[in-house]
């Protein structure tokens, strides 16, 4: 993977981008659209006191299909504005961390998450839409808040989550997605369920790390990033071998487990787009 991102060019970096984000949209559109997600979002609304808005399900799969198609042309002045739009939508759900009961009472509540695992990958998936929209857009210091919005992303992900990887709770939830795949399986080969969870933990707090020494080392930078890349790549095969998709409609749909799974494009993206801009300050510097 690190190979693969050393001949990244910023440009390329960003077709990349649009390329992932917008397979995240489109196939999380599709699932707005059943009575399944429809009721999901009514029993979100439900629990922050809100009425029932049996339309909304349906209303965000539109925005999400309108934001690929802007994804496609993002040099429209209409299509920058569809992605920040979005973007601004992307952030909604971050604020049902402090609505819903997404914390792990079991383990003392806060920052215990399990629901919420999900809802703090959207601060990385906007901060990409901002990203993408304001390069086109040619707005710079944007751009900039942009860049470091998506490092936090990844930060936020790689470190709680990771974090969590060290609790017996989460070491069960995963146990199933990793015994599944061909990829992670071989870990309980070596490791106890809760032992080779730790190993995962370990991988992906390394991954913080050396991101986190980015004002020191751009090799222990590049590296995080590197494996942030790799991990969240590797999720993707959960989508297969788990499976995270149902076919009892016509056209398969992902499952909520599925959906959750491919917000790791997004990151996948943020990853990308972060190394091809550090290429570009070192190329500036020589």
């Amino acid at each position: 993977m690190s190979n693969i991102l050393k001949h990244l060019s910023l440009a390329r970096g960003v077709v990349s981008a649009r390329i992932l984000l917008a397979s995240f949209l489109l196939l999380t559109a599709m699932p707005r659209f059943t009575a399944n997600d429809s009721s999901y979002f009514t029993k979100q609304l439900m629990a922050v006191g809100l009425p029932d808005l049996p339309w909304l399900s349906a209303a965000i799969g539109v925005v999400q299909l309108l934001t690929v198609l802007a994804l496609f042309k993002p040099q429209n002045g209409w299509a920058q504005l569809m992605i920040y739009f979005y973007a601004g939508l992307a952030v909604v759900p971050l604020l049902m961390l402090f609505t819903h009961p997404v914390w792990i009472e079991s383990l003392g509540g806060f920052p215990a998450i399990g629901a919420g695992q999900g809802l703090i990958k959207y601060l990385g998936i906007s901060a990409l839409a901002i990203f993408i929209a304001s390069y086109y857009d040619g707005k710079q210091a944007l751009n900039t808040v942009a860049e470091k919005l998506m490092l936090a992303g990844i930060v936020l992900v790689m470190a709680w989550i990771g974090g969590m990887k060290f609790t017996q709770y989460e070491a069960d939830g995963i146990e199933g997605l990793m015994r599944t795949s061909p990829l992670f399986s071989w870990i309980y080969d070596f490791f106890s369920v809760l032992h080779g969870s730790y190993f995962i933990g370990v991988i992906e707090l390394i991954a913080v790390v050396g991101i986190a020494l980015v004002s020191w080392s751009n090799k222990a930078y590049g590296l995080g990033l590197a494996v942030a890349a790799l991990t969240f790549a590797a999720t993707q095969t959960f989508l297969i071998t788990l499976p995270a998709y149902e076919t009892s409609s016509t056209v398969p749909m992902l499952t909520g487990s599925g959906q959750f799974i491919v917000k790791d494009l997004a990151l996948l993206a943020c990853s990308i787009l972060l190394f091809a801009k550090m290429l570009e300050k070192s190329k500036r510097a020589l």
